[in-house]
Parts: structure tokens; sequence; C-alpha cells
């Protein structure tokens, strides 16, 4: 008898997420893709929000905290923070952002936690471009530029390619500092 771990049963529900869509998430349909019963589900698990929870944690960990994080520990400027984040993003594979905004329309507790997730990505994108522009408002007028746009280009159709996306994000970003170069 095969014996899962929780953190098997997140990756099978994120990979079936992605693929399948939140119509084809439920706690049978995963012990079946994994070949077990419901009773391993339920060894880590006491119901399908606590699983909810920690798909959402560890995204939140594996993209946002670490993408953020790298950004900064490897950028000596505001400049190059914010390149590093318009590399990290565009180069991510995984649609688990749009994937979670559309489950967010149908579920309350995914919704809560995008709401937490937007509230905090926008507050360290916030600060990041008060840095950049040196000034509170201009900052968090670019802040909401960069975050709306990319939420703009998840929901766009066609869908940027992450080449297109990354030319956009860089585009805008001289736009703006071609405009605190002015003001300054």
């Amino acid at each position: 008898m095969t014996t899962l771990s929780k953190q098997d049963w997140i990756e099978a529900a994120m990979q079936s997420l992605v693929e399948e869509g939140v119509s084809k998430l439920s706690i049978v349909k995963l012990a079946k893709r994994l070949k077990v019963t419901r009773g391993s589900f339920y060894y880590h698990f006491n119901s399908l929000n606590d699983l909810i929870d920690a798909m959402v944690k560890a995204w939140e960990s594996d993209v946002i905290d670490k993408g953020f994080a790298m950004a900064r520990a490897s950028a000596d400027t505001a400049n190059q923070e914010v390149r590093l984040l318009i590399e990290f993003v565009t180069r991510l594979t995984d649609r688990k952002d749009l994937v979670f905004r559309q489950w967010a329309a149908q579920n309350e507790r995914v919704r809560q936690h995008m709401e937490r997730l937007d509230t905090k990505r926008l507050a360290i994108m916030t600060e990041l471009f008060q840095r950049l522009a040196g000034s509170r408002e201009k900052g968090e007028a670019y802040a909401n530029i960069a975050f709306y746009g990319y939420i703009g280009c998840l929901n766009s159709y066609p869908r940027p390619s992450a080449k297109r996306q990354k030319a956009l994000s860089l585009e805008i970003l001289e736009l703006l500092c071609s405009d605190l170069n002015k003001n300054r």
C-alpha cells in the first residue's frame, strides 16, 4: 500500500486544480487520482478546507514569499529589485495565480485568502515603489499600476506570452522612471 505525505496530497490537488479546474477538485477524485483510499486524506487533513488552506500556504511560500525575498536579497537598488521581480513573475510557468483568482469567485474561503495575499503583495510592492519613487504618494500610485497591470494580463484574452508580459512590464517601468527623472 502506498503511503502518501501531506505534501503529496497538496501537490496532487494543485496539479488537479491547474489541469482540470475547480469542479474536479474533490477528496474522492484526488484519492482516485493518487490510487489510495480517502482514509489517507483524512490522516493528513480534517476537511477539504484544510487542504485549501495548505494549498494556499504552499503557493504563498513558493511563489509570493520566495519571489519577493529573492528580489530583495539580490538587488542593490529599488530599480533592480523591480526588474528582478518582473523577471521572476514572467518566468513562472504555473497558472496558479489565475486559477486561485477564478476559484475565489466561487469559494468564500479562497476569496478570503486571495484578499489577504493581494493586500500583502500590494503592501510589499507599495513599499518597494515608494523607495523607487522617493515619494509615498507616487510609490503607492506606481505600485497600483504595476499590480493591477499584472492582474489585467492574467485576465486578458488572448493572454500575453511571458515574453510579452516581461516587455510590457519593463516598458511601464521605464515610463515610470522617466516620469520620476523629469520631476526631480
